[in-house]
């Protein structure tokens, strides 16, 4: 679920902190008392009681609870963007949220993820987040985050500038109130550089920005100094303008999973040694151990004045580590208080499952609400609680509260990011340039995407499949079974009959066999989360397909197309080789508008992409295990290739970012959802072989909390993925597997090109294997649809002559409604921006009719199960203007000096989808009669009430020029609330009735 709800997806989305006031509606347009007064906010601090995390914290939390200063801070993540959750233990560890981080900009991304730490005076926060799919992007991993610093005092957020890394090891928090953000440009052909960007929580301001050769990890702020690792050396570092020198202090003793600052200066870190995890102290000259535990049964976390390690401890000695504290704890650890009295368990949202619920729905199916365990340290005791990330925020305490005054806003992105200026009076941007620019008509070549299947079409709607129906695909698949018929024109697409696998044959891999169903399975789960429409689309809905960047700005909304950037992915299994006009072969019409509309045909093009690297890797003589593709783990290598490439000429192999010895990913790391979903909310934790392995073996969930498929054969229960180590040996790719950083360089030198086995003599004894769920040659089964799409075809009422205008000009027939009568009656048109394209005169363009639409979606949703629709922007945003004008036939319309002609409106509001308050423009046209304009606003999300609804608006009275126009700016507008266009009705009426709206009919 992508869909934004009222408040929660905006920039930086805040849960209510600041009362905002009240917006009155008048009353003649509104009726006082209806659900359509549009409220903005609920206050910010409550003193109603609040829910505990414990029942009794006097006996749970032990004495003095009360009057404590402990405090937590915790994130996770899900379609509504990065939580934020905090809590003190005076509250009883009420946990509540204080800030909500994602991005306006990113319209169809689906989940997110990020990290997050507290500074050492506990007075802020800072976060990295990204949208979780972008763990699967070797670019947008290393510099492709947002970075935010949070005030907890009152949840103030400020943007840092500029992109970062998506890692465990950042944003790096040490003792004081600096906090350092690392950004990568490393990839399989070199370390690149690193370059920290160093913040000042309190001001939310850059102090530096510097960079530095090689892949820096683990950068963190001492009381003496700011250390990282670099080359598998811990190093201090230090600035000097744009350059940051390293000056080595001591190598590191292992593989890595933590670093922490601690009293006076000294650095704890975490290793991994064999299969024990290890923890040291580097106190100014060089590295004690202090113990060891079972690898992955500790964790090394900040608290105020030191840190603290948490977990199987009995084996690790603190005496002479000043500032390091431990704490046993069973069980799974993901942080600890600043005063180590809490240490929570799992903080999860159920989204992460794979369970998602559906656009503007009245119940919101539980969304806002995350699941947190804890464990109370003095008593043991253990609590889980459901945390409402919509309620407000505990009243805040007596602290002295920071100085707002002194908060200062940090600049904003100097990137492309930026919505070009509008001026600020709501006047066209060519109206406030400097200099002339001269009007372009027609295309302007380098902000056309590539992508040979537009956005918007409605004869390309995707219908989103439900998991059964993604389930039976995959297993006919795989077997060359998928010759389901799709006859000409199959959902109105006006394409040729096909089979899926008639227009791409199953793959015949080298040396036989077939991919395993759940190989594939996974992938699915992993690239798209099963959608083959958009993250807007339930199961049963249509939609655009989902999409990869195809405007080349990074996914976003604000900067405009870059056609040479653009990476044309198309579907559940994103497929985008043939799928730009920049590739020397592409598709032809049929087989592209099957990839784009059925997600049968895109399963069956996704799995030669897979079948392509499994050739590769044979050609190259290299077998996972036994190379028998009847086995699963046998899979590892491919997907490896699959998601990063396989080098196939010069330095061959496969290479250095997906190889698990990376030190991108923690040392300490368990397989991929084995022990808890939690997982999925830190997807970037993992390679991707591992995640895809770990969907296999763990199924993910469907929006009704049902598994998406089956699991496979496992003969011990589990799908074994490749130890960390195997892919790093000196002999063969230059690699250290007992270093921090096992091959610095990042180059060829690190590819591995030779086979690898983990699993020994192989047989369906230990290895595991497909399980099929459907029969070979069975039916496609019956799609599960998340909501009801009722009539195709009905007239509001008893009004069998209502003249219908639809948002289509004529109906696309996706879900069987077939054709409507009446359709030539009236026309509906959208308009993008305000419809000004300009050349500047330094040579760059303005031009919102290619910025506006890359906001503008579709939704099998409304009259004859199609809407369009966009979010709702303040009112001087003409980039993101979207206009939609209703008329009658103007044929049917008197001229000025005639009588006009009066019709009874009311406008069509879809079950799902819809949210924002809508002013509709009526616009009489041309006339002696002295009629004037008028206009209704409507609450579409509660007029609604969750069914389809005609809502009558009132009569009114048109002339030839006559029109409803409505459009998504509003003084009120964050860019959140969704605007549907959907249909209109005009019932020929006889006499004035002026309706809800009290409109101003001013016909004779």
């Amino acid at each position: 679920m992508t869909m934004r709800r009222s408040g929660l997806g905006r920039l930086f989305s805040i849960n209510p902190l600041i009362a905002l006031s009240v917006v009155a509606a008048s009353a003649t347009l509104i009726p006082q008392g209806s659900p359509d007064t549009p409220a903005q906010a609920a206050p910010a601090a409550s003193d109603a009681p609040t829910p505990h995390l414990f029942s009794a914290p006097g006996k749970d939390l032990g004495t003095g609870y009360a009057s404590s200063p402990d405090a937590i801070v915790q994130a996770t993540g899900d379609a509504e963007g990065l939580h934020i959750l905090a809590a003190r233990e005076t509250d009883g560890f009420s946990f509540y949220e204080i800030a909500r981080l994602n991005r306006k900009e990113l319209s169809e991304v689906g989940p997110w993820t990020g990290y997050v730490c507290t500074t050492g005076s506990g007075n802020y926060a800072a976060a990295v987040y990204a949208p979780s799919a972008w763990s699967n992007e070797p670019g947008a991993y290393g510099n492709g985050a947002f970075a935010a610093v949070i005030r907890l005092s009152d949840g103030k957020v400020t943007e840092v500038p500029g992109r970062v890394q998506l890692a465990y090891f950042t944003p790096g928090c040490g003792t004081g109130d600096e906090v350092a953000f690392t950004s990568s440009s490393a990839t399989d052909k070199s370390a690149g550089a690193t370059t920290v960007t160093s913040v000042d929580a309190a001001t939310g301001s850059v102090s530096s920005r510097r960079t530095v050769d090689g892949y820096l990890t683990h950068v963190t702020p001492t009381q003496k100094r700011t250390v990282g690792v670099l080359g598998g050396n811990l190093v201090d570092l230090k600035g000097n303008g744009k350059t940051l020198s390293a000056r080595k202090l001591a190598p590191v003793p292992g593989p890595m999973f933590a670093l922490t600052a601690s009293e006076n200066g000294a650095v704890d870190v975490g290793t991994v040694d064999g299969q024990s995890s290890v923890i040291s102290r580097f106190d100014g000259k060089d590295f004690t151990e202090l113990g060891r535990a079972p690898k992955g049964k500790v964790k090394l976390l900040r608290v105020a004045d030191g840190d603290a390690v948490v977990g199987d401890v009995k084996g690790i000695d603190t005496t002479d580590a000043p500032g390091l504290s431990k704490h046993s704890v069973d069980g799974r650890v993901t942080g600890i208080s600043r005063q180590g009295h809490l240490v929570t368990n799992s903080v999860f949202s159920e989204q992460m499952k794979g369970i998602t619920s559906g656009i503007g729905s009245p119940s919101n199916e539980g969304v806002g609400t995350l699941t947190v365990k804890a464990t109370a340290l003095k008593t043991g005791a253990k609590a889980t609680t459901l945390v409402d990330a919509d309620r407000d925020r505990p009243k805040p305490d007596s602290s002295p509260p920071m100085d707002p005054a002194a908060f200062t806003v940090a600049a904003g992105p100097t990137d492309d990011d930026d919505d070009p200026a509008t001026c600020g009076e709501g006047m066209p941007e060519s109206q406030c340039l400097t200099g002339s620019g001269a009007a372009v008509w027609g295309k302007i070549g380098g902000m056309e995407s590539p992508c040979i299947v537009k956005r918007n079409d409605p004869k390309r709607q995707a219908l989103q499949a439900s998991a059964n129906m993604v389930e039976w695909a995959v297993d006919q698949a795989v077997h060359g079974r998928l010759t389901v018929s799709r006859p000409q024109n199959w959902h109105d697409t006006g394409l040729g009959a096909y089979t899926p696998q008639g227009l791409f044959p199953k793959p015949s891999l080298s040396g036989g066999g077939n991919i395993p169903a759940q190989v594939m399975l996974g992938i699915l789960a992993q690239e798209s989360n099963f959608k083959q429409a958009s993250w807007h689309s339930m199961n049963g809905d249509s939609g655009n397909v989902t999409k990869s960047d195809w405007y080349g700005n990074e996914n976003g909304i604000h900067g405009y197309p870059k056609r040479e950037k653009a990476d044309c992915g198309y579907g559940i299994a994103q497929v985008t080789t043939g799928m730009s006009e920049e590739h020397a072969e592409q598709f032809d019409t049929l087989r592209a508008g099957a990839i784009t509309t059925d997600y049968a045909a895109n399963i069956a093009a996704g799995l030669g992409i897979l079948a392509e690297k499994w050739d590769q890797l044979k050609a190259l003589g290299m077998n996972a295990n036994s190379g028998n593709p009847a086995y699963i783990e046998n899979w590892y290598m491919a997907l490896w290739g699959y998601n990063s490439g396989v080098y196939t000429s010069g330095s061959v192999g496969l290479g250095f970012f997906n190889n698990p010895i990376n030190p991108s990913y923690p040392a300490d790391r368990q397989p991929f959802l084995r022990n808890s979903y939690d997982d999925a909310s830190r997807p970037g934790e993992w390679n991707y072989s591992e995640k895809i392995l770990g969907w296999a073996e763990v199924p993910q969930m469907t929006w009704n909390g049902e598994e998406s498929y089956s699991e496979p054969d496992m003969p011990f229960g589990i799908v074994k993925p490749a130890p960390h180590k195997l892919f790093c040996d000196p002999s063969v790719n230059a690699c250290n597997p007992d270093a921090a950083d096992p091959c610095p360089s990042w180059d060829a030198n690190c590819y591995w090109d030779r086979g690898a086995d983990w699993m020994g003599s192989q047989s369906t004894g230990n290895s595991s294997t497909e399980k099929l769920s459907y029969s070979l040659g069975s039916g496609e089964p019956e799609l599960k649809s998340k909501y009801g799409h009722g009539p195709c075809i009905k007239q509001p009422g008893v009004y069998t002559n209502a003249i219908i205008v639809d948002d289509l000009g004529q109906h696309e027939d996706t879900y069987g409604c077939g054709d409507f009568e009446a359709a030539d009656d009236g026309k509906f048109t959208l308009q993008a921006g305000d419809n000004i394209t300009t050349l500047r005169d330094d040579g760059t363009y303005r031009a919102t009719p290619y910025l506006a639409p890359i906001d503008l979606h579709q939704l099998g949703a409304g009259y004859d199960h199609h809407v369009y629709f966009t979010h709702s922007y303040p009112d001087t945003d003409y980039f993101h203007k979207i206009t939609g004008r209703w008329q009658v036939n103007q044929a049917k319309l008197p001229s000025g000096d005639q009588p006009g002609q009066r019709y009874k409106v009311f406008v069509h509001l879809p079950s799902h989808g819809a949210e924002a308050i809508v002013r509709y423009n009526f616009i009489p046209g041309d006339n002696t009669a002295g009629a004037k304009a008028d206009y209704c606003r409507v609450n579409q999300g509660t007029r609604s009430a969750g069914q389809d609804t005609w809502f009558e608006m009132g009569s009114f009275t048109f002339w030839k020029g006559g029109r409803i126009e409505a459009d998504n700016l509003h003084d009120a507008g964050t860019g959140d609330d969704n605007v549907v266009f959907d249909a209109m009705a005009f019932v020929p009426f006889n006499y004035a009735t002026p309706g809800p709206c009290n409109l101003n009919d001013g016909g004779s």
